[in-house]
């Protein structure tokens, strides 16, 4: 049993770590885009945003962004599946419990 409960533990902080990753990128999503928009050429604010947005850089960014949100459900999907296992573990022995007539409602 302590070996499931370290498991989550171990997927819960996976998760956490893979969390906070994304957050940062998706909290400097318009810090980046401000950036690549200075740098660009254009007569107007319009055509400068315009171009950043079809650049490589942005989709590239971007992708990252999708990605490390991607990983992030990933483990937390993981670490919900190890607290499920821990759930059901403890389940079972308490049922198991009550069947020898250890336990007493």
């Amino acid at each position: 049993m302590h070996e499931q409960i370290e498991q989550w533990r171990i997927e819960a902080e996976k998760w956490l770590d893979l969390q906070k990753a994304a957050d940062l990128l998706r909290g400097t999503k318009n810090d980046v885009f401000a950036e690549m928009t200075s740098k660009m050429d254009g007569s107007s604010e319009a055509e400068k945003q315009r171009l950043a947005r079809v650049s490589p850089e942005w989709k590239a960014f971007r992708d990252s962004v999708v990605e490390a949100e991607a990983k992030a459900r990933q483990a937390k999907m993981l670490s919900k599946y190890a607290d499920m296992k821990v759930w059901a573990a403890n389940s079972e022995n308490a049922n198991a419990r009550k069947e020898r007539g250890q336990y007493q409602a």
